[in-house]
């Protein structure tokens, strides 16, 4: 798509500064993002600890007056004269002295005076002042609700059916120590919710509740919700900001020290952040003129970098099409000047070279002339030495012919170009002419022993892997001096690995004399074919990476060289 390199340069720096101008757009907003909602958490967590403060010391107060009723020997002695007597005209004294205790706070909606043992409850209203046959059932959930302690208990007004009370409940006990009634201070739910939780929920997307110290809700927006469970249940009841990385709200909570109760306010974050909307608009604006501003610098820059370059192409074109002649034009010491100064130097020094080849072409021909009459070719060789053979043959010679013959297919085998790679049987064949020469040229001082079974004989390997081996065996190994010297070679095939060795029971090696064994350049070898171990070693590399290898284990008992490589029986698994 792109095929000038001022294209590619020009895309390439558009793309840069978009990339680098919207990970710096994105980091900005994600802090400024991030620095809000931080703000905002503190803010509105002081609000609320505000409210928590109040709510928790209106609780306190409610509590010591609870407390208070439930001491008062006057309404004691009332209510004991009101059992004794049954007089209704105590109940109405009764009910003017609750009245003056629910006077003391504004948020106090009612204080209740309950006899459980006449199903009585005199209260502090107006109307009606009192109602008698409360259920059983009421009256044991209020004296449950007096053994909480400081803890206030949400409870269905027991008068009237359809409101919910915070109340603090209170037994008043006679002198014998039994309980003779209870004082409840009721403060209405709906109370607590315009006065500490109204003012918090903005919208519909914020949502602001009161939860006791079980994660039971107190007081919400929805009424019908008082008394239930706050979502799952798994809001934490401790104070501060609560973030959580990648959600969509933003939770704040704050503990009460007196009652323990939480306030709990959960905010979504699209309505903290809707102000980024216009911050958003206004980066994409930057965003798009940073990248206009670099497309047109990067234009000029670019075409001032293309103008050499595009001399240099066209000049190259020219010379590809048979004009050498041509020379480019330099107008720049930069990178691009040096290489047309060097491309020129290159276009003088080839129009030398070319001249130079064309004498020295004369030349060759004249002197392959005269190396044509002093070639001899191995076909030569091979034709004279056979002729010795049957020469020697004729005249009873037997022993002479045969080594001779072995002389002519080691020499084939290591002149012979065609096919790098041979059977194990082949091979060793090779190195069996290889022996029998030497076991005359050291008059038989050492013997030779092959095991090589049908499996690992059809096995390919490089061609003379093994010849190097035996020779060193031969010439470091054993002891010529001594008798009973003897060299094993042998392969067998361990699963899918060709297992070559060649062992003899020499006089050993040092760890020193391996690794300069294994190192020795070729052509500081005196083997027959010109191929040392160091060779054997790198062609195995060569030819099978890590899956080939040659190593050296000495001792007392000898030397063994080991050669692992790949265990194929085809060729074409070697040749390309």
């Amino acid at each position: 798509m792109f095929r000038s390199i001022r294209s590619k340069v020009l895309v390439a720096t558009i793309c840069i500064t978009l990339v680098t101008a919207l990970a710096i757009t994105i980091v900005f907003y994600e802090k400024s993002s991030a620095m809000i909602e931080e703000n905002y958490g503190e803010n509105l967590y002081a609000r609320i600890r505000q409210m928590g403060d109040s709510f928790d010391e209106l609780l306190k107060g409610v509590y010591l007056l609870t407390a208070e009723a439930s001491c008062d020997e006057e309404l004691l002695d009332m209510a004991e004269d009101y059992l004794s007597s049954g007089n209704a005209d105590q109940l109405e004294a009764i009910a003017g002295q609750l009245r003056v205790y629910s006077r003391r706070y504004s948020d106090i909606g009612s204080v209740y005076l309950v006899l459980p043992g006449d199903g009585c409850i005199i209260t502090s209203e107006d109307y009606p002042v009192y109602e008698k046959g409360i259920p059983d059932e009421k009256i044991k959930q209020i004296a449950a609700s007096s053994e909480t302690a400081l803890e206030p208990v949400m409870l269905q007004d027991p008068l009237r059916r359809t409101a919910s009370v915070l109340s603090f409940a209170s037994a008043m006990k006679n002198q014998e120590g039994d309980t003779l009634a209870y004082i409840m201070t009721n403060i209405e739910e709906r109370v607590l919710y315009y006065k500490y939780l109204d003012g918090l929920n903005e919208g519909t997307d914020s949502s602001a509740v009161i939860l006791d110290t079980r994660g039971r809700i107190v007081s919400a927006r929805d009424k019908e919700l008082t008394g239930a469970e706050y979502g799952d249940g798994s809001v934490r009841l401790s104070d501060g900001v609560q973030d959580d990385k990648g959600g969509s709200s933003l939770k704040i909570s704050y503990k009460s020290s007196f009652a323990g109760y939480l306030f709990f306010m959960e905010v979504e974050k699209r309505t903290i952040l809707g102000d980024m909307r216009q911050i958003r608009y206004f980066l994409a604006l930057i965003l798009l003129i940073c990248c206009a501003i670099s497309a047109v610098i990067a234009y000029f820059i670019t075409g001032a970098m293309y103008r050499p370059l595009s001399r240099l192409t066209r000049t190259m074109g020219q010379i590809s099409d048979g004009n050498l002649g041509q020379r480019v034009e330099i107008t720049t010491g930069d990178e691009i000047g040096l290489l047309s100064k060097d491309f020129n130097n290159m276009l003088e020094h080839i129009q030398a070279l070319i001249e130079q080849l064309v004498k020295e072409e004369m030349l060759k021909k004249d002197a392959e002339l005269e190396a044509l009459q002093y070639q001899i070719t191995p076909h030569f060789m091979y034709n004279t030495l056979n002729s010795i053979k049957y020469a020697a043959l004729l005249k009873g010679e037997q022993e002479i012919g045969g080594l001779i013959e072995d002389f002519i297919e080691l020499l084939q085998a290591s002149i012979n170009k065609k096919g790098n790679f041979v059977t194990v049987a082949e091979e060793i064949h090779f190195l069996e002419n290889y022996v029998s020469l030497q076991r005359i040229r050291y008059e038989e001082r050492f013997e030779v022993e092959y095991r090589v079974p049908d499996e690992a004989a059809g096995c390919y390997l490089p061609r003379l892997l093994l010849q190097p081996l035996v020779e060193n065996a031969i010439l470091h190994g054993v002891d010529m001096k001594r008798g009973g010297s003897c060299i094993v070679v042998g392969a067998e095939v361990e699963g899918r690995t060709l297992h070559l060795s060649v062992r003899d029971n020499g006089r050993g090696m040092s760890e020193k004399q391996i690794e300069v064994l294994l190192t020795v350049p070729k052509n500081k070898t005196s083997g027959l074919s010109g191929i040392g171990v160091a060779n054997v070693k790198e062609r195995l590399e060569l030819y099978y990476g890590r899956e080939g290898r040659l190593l050296y284990t000495s001792g007392e008992q000898g030397t063994t060289a080991h050669i692992y490589l790949p265990a194929y029986k085809e060729r074409n698994q070697y040749e390309l």
